[in-house]
């Protein structure tokens, strides 16, 4: 549960040992900081000491990493008549796609140790993610047509897709698991639950930052796959990123969503104006407004996507061209 608990000076608190399992292996939450005199120090001899109990987090996303690489050149290198453009651009496809698995697992471990989560929603919900993603890439032909002669799904497309898409897995699971968190009252007090508030947006935000580059780079690796080998569609293209912004924007909308009615909720509560002395009405509106703007109140989820222009951008992108080839 999300606690923050005072150190007893007579009986120092024991490191905590992590549950079984590939999580537990990689268990990166930040340790607890105590709040008395020397604490940072005592944190971060923490942090030491874990550090030599096993690998670091480094270690892990740098391998999750050189293994994207390995798998995404794999894959390109051969695919028939390749180019290095197309073999670079996959190996950066799958970087960042073992960057994205690295990073939503620690997340992760880190939700698991502010919260009980009930694994059997998470798995309906990445279950969801698949099913949806499979189903989009599966349509591609039928949402392109075939007038033109041209593949509009390639071996070597799906290969790359079922990368990005495994990449993103772990990040689903955390937004899901995120969403459990903020969808029941946070216990302890206000500040314990204005910091995990907003610890959880953060978390929130940088996984969006992670999915973001995997969409872009889903669009340029079907770029450069164009002119060899098997004859690709170009609406590929715009297409690859309609389908990838939109998986994305369906594992982060219930989520955020639920974060801001958390946040809404706790606000009404904590910061009610209704007991204010008349002149410190303004003061109190004032704080309240910024702490409204810290804990995201003031956006919607379409909002929170546009934010992040890379998520973005291709779902415009293809709604323009379609508009444009219907009007021709």
């Amino acid at each position: 549960m999300i606690q923050q608990r005072q150190p007893d000076p007579h009986h120092p608190a024991e490191p905590a040992v992590p549950s079984g399992g590939l999580v537990a292996a990689f268990d990166y939450g930040e340790p607890a900081r105590s709040t008395a005199h020397g604490g940072v120090v005592a944190a971060a001899h923490e942090a030491e000491a874990r550090e030599a109990r096993g690998w670091s987090i480094g270690d892990f996303r740098l391998l999750t990493m050189l293994a994207g690489v390995l798998i995404g050149a794999g894959i390109a290198w051969t695919s028939k008549g390749h180019t290095m453009a197309f073999v670079t651009v996959a190996a950066l496809l799958g970087a960042a796609a073992g960057e994205a698995f690295g990073f939503g697992l620690s997340r992760w471990a880190e939700v698991r140790r502010l919260h009980v989560i009930v694994k059997r929603r998470v798995w309906f919900s990445v279950g969801a993610v698949l099913v949806l993603a499979g189903a989009l890439v599966y349509a591609t032909p039928f949402v392109l047509g075939g007038d033109t002669g041209a593949d509009n799904l390639t071996s070597r497309g799906i290969a790359l897709s079922a990368l990005a898409i495994f990449g993103g897995l772990t990040s689903a699971a955390t937004l899901a698991a995120v969403k459990q968190v903020v969808a029941d009252p946070l216990p302890g007090t206000p500040g314990q639950q204005l910091d995990a508030l907003l610890r959880l947006r953060r978390m929130c935000s940088r996984m969006m930052s992670q999915l973001g580059i995997l969409v872009l780079l889903v669009m340029a690796v079907n770029a450069t796959a164009i002119g060899f080998g098997e004859e690709l569609d170009k609406g590929v293209v715009l297409y690859s990123g309609v389908v990838a912004s939109f998986v994305v924007g369906a594992m982060f909308a219930p989520t955020a969503a639920t974060l801001r009615r958390r946040g809404q909720l706790y606000l009404e509560r904590h910061f009610s104006l209704d007991e204010v002395a008349t002149g410190e009405l303004i003061e109190a509106a004032e704080n309240k407004a910024k702490l409204e703007k810290l804990l995201g109140l003031d956006q919607t989820t379409f909002g929170e996507l546009k934010a992040g222009l890379v998520v973005l951008s291709p779902v415009v992108a293809g709604l323009i061209a379609v508009m444009i080839q219907n009007v021709k």
